[in-house]
């Protein structure tokens, strides 16, 4: 359950919406307190301490290392989960298929749509891990996927994303401003504080909704007086922020030490603008909901593999120099015992190296992630969004989906739908909407056969016509 899901609990326009902004200060610091037993038990800490060490391993333990989890979670897999029991008895694999880590292009690809019609089929019956939780993501296709998660494969996941803060100086529990799309602010608030306070955790929340022209000033003296160490978000968010605060001609006299960014690709007109404002270094990790592998910066700003967590491998892969090449990522993760996603193809591009990384680390190289460049919308109230597919979040009647801007003041959702489709869908796009994009944007539908590809046979979730 996000934040957004969590105040929502609680009746967002009948209770939270109309409470004082203490007691939604108070059910945000509720919610951080959940979380952090969830993400920050005795083990994470465990975790962190011993990959801050693993990160400097030489090729060969690396090695050793990705196949001794590779054989695990395959072995796992094979005999205790129904889905993968049967996939690769289809496809003639037997327990003792991998031997070498090349021995795992012998394992079917696991798609996305594989995920969604069987996902309550690819539960382990030999968990070991314990309670399992239940999460969404609806990715870059605009099709909502469930999946579960352990209290293990969290923490893991939180330690990874934490050994790459410190790889900058940030040490667990230090003060933050985290720019969101989660409707913890209500919309409709027209003064100040357009924040919320999560204490436990140690953040301080800001809407994309209420970052406009007229509230920069707030923002700006807000900041000031703060001692933020560091700032993380979506880069659009980000970018938003710096772009009207540069135009208003305020400045940031108190900023963070450094910028981290995720779940969208950080643009090379973005990572400059904030840097200009906030007089910072900006620096990004690539990982995806299901967790099923990572790739964090180094202080020289290449992605490293987060080896630990899982293995990337890219498919159909092309060359493009001697030392560089680009193909379709695929995941196998490693932490996650309770639904295991093993060769999983997540959707993105990626652009790697053979070449090693002079800061020290042995890991692979990924000079970028090419798959999640999309367009933009404009909302009326002048935000620009490039990707927040959580509008889409619990549709599982859409086969798929794509946003299309024809014109400023709405957007278009072309939909293929499933056979249990029905008008209430529509409505709850509507309202997500309403909720997450903007109040005022006239939201329209087409329903086709099938929506367009590119050329590289995948959907572009939004699509801007404007000039």
């Amino acid at each position: 359950m996000g934040l957004s899901d969590f105040v929502y609990e609680f009746g967002y326009n009948h209770v939270y919406g109309k409470s004082p902004i203490f007691v939604q200060n108070l059910l945000c610091s509720t919610y951080g307190i959940l979380e952090k037993r969830k993400r920050f038990s005795n083990h994470f800490f465990t975790y962190l301490d011993w990959l801050e060490e693993s990160q400097y391993w030489g090729e060969q333990e690396i090695y050793e290392y990705k196949l001794m989890e590779i054989k695990k979670i395959y072995n796992h897999a094979y005999t205790s989960v129904p889905f993968y029991q049967n996939k690769y008895k289809n496809a003639g694999l037997g327990l003792n298929s991998i031997q070498e880590i090349s021995d795992i292009l012998k394992i079917p690809i696991l798609e996305k749509e594989e995920v969604r019609q069987n996902w309550n089929n690819m539960i382990s019956n030999a968990n070991p891990d314990g309670k399992l939780y239940l999460k969404q993501t609806s990715g870059s296709s605009g099709k909502a996927l469930d999946f579960y998660a352990t209290k293990r494969s969290i923490s893991f996941q939180w330690a990874i994303w934490w050994r790459f803060r410190k790889r900058f100086g940030i040490n667990f529990g230090d003060k933050s401003l985290n720019f969101i799309a989660d409707r913890v602010v209500p919309i409709k608030q027209k003064n100040p504080p357009f924040w919320r306070v999560n204490k436990p955790l140690n953040q301080h929340l800001v809407n994309m909704q209420h970052i406009k022209a007229e509230n920069i000033k707030y923002f700006v003296d807000y900041i000031n007086k703060e001692k933020f160490v560091f700032f993380s978000g979506y880069p659009n968010i980000l970018y938003t922020f710096c772009r009207l605060t540069e135009n208003s001609g305020y400045i940031i006299t108190n900023p963070p030490k450094f910028i981290f960014t995720g779940a969208e690709k950080l643009l090379a007109n973005q990572k400059s603008c904030i840097e200009r404002v906030l007089n910072c270094l900006v620096t990004e990790q690539y990982g995806f909901s299901e967790g099923a592998g990572n790739a964090s910066k180094c202080e020289h700003g290449l992605y490293h593999e987060d080896f630990e967590y899982g293995h990337l491998e890219f498919h159909n892969a092309t060359e493009i120099s001697q030392t560089t090449f680009n193909g379709e990522l695929i995941a196998t993760g490693f932490s996650n015992y309770g639904m295991p996603l093993i060769r999983y193809n997540v959707g993105d591009n990626g652009t790697w190296s053979t070449k090693k990384c002079i800061c020290g680390r042995q890991s692979d190289v990924i000079l970028s992630i090419d798959g999640r460049n999309e367009d933009v919308i404009i909302t009326p109230e002048g935000t620009t969004l490039q990707f927040h597919g959580y509008i889409f979040d619990k549709t599982k009647e859409i086969v798929e989906c794509q946003v299309v801007q024809y014109k400023l003041g709405e957007m278009v959702f072309r939909i293929v739908m499933r056979d249990d489709y029905t008008s209430k869908v529509e409505n709850d796009l509507i309202k997500n909407v309403k909720k997450l994009i903007s109040p005022t944007i006239k939201v329209k539908f087409e329903y086709l056969e099938q929506i367009e590809r590119t050329e590289s046979g995948k959907i572009k979730l939004l699509v801007s016509y404007l000039n």
